[in-house]
């Protein structure tokens, strides 16, 4: 039986998960088209539920160094930070600029 690319590519999506793109981007510099969409549905997933997550997690000191934020930061803003390195967006705000909003909104970072 043969199975299409998309096919394929979905089937390795669904066994990913945000911590494991991201250090595969790290660690390899490449990252599919497919696999950025992905992230970018996680950094909008992340956005509307933080409100409701009181403990985001900690990503390792070398995703935090890729994305350039400082060592210790929650991997919602590593994958925002480099979701806006490598897909840059045309708004008034960064992804990061507003994942930094929402967490200082609720409590999780302090300006």
């Amino acid at each position: 039986m043969l199975f299409s690319n998309s096919f394929l590519s979905n089937i390795m999506l669904c066994s990913f998960n945000l911590c494991t793109l991201l250090e595969k981007y790290c660690y390899s510099k490449k990252i599919s088209e497919a696999e950025l969409d992905y992230l970018e549905r996680c950094w909008l997933d992340s956005l509307n539920s933080i409100h409701y997550n009181r403990y985001p997690g900690i990503a390792p000191a070398i995703v935090c160094d890729e994305a350039g934020v400082a060592r210790g930061s929650y991997w919602i803003s590593c994958n925002a930070a480099i979701l806006d390195k490598i897909r840059p967006i045309d708004a008034s705000k960064s992804r990061s600029a507003r994942v930094f909003d929402v967490l200082f909104q609720t409590g999780l970072v302090a300006a």
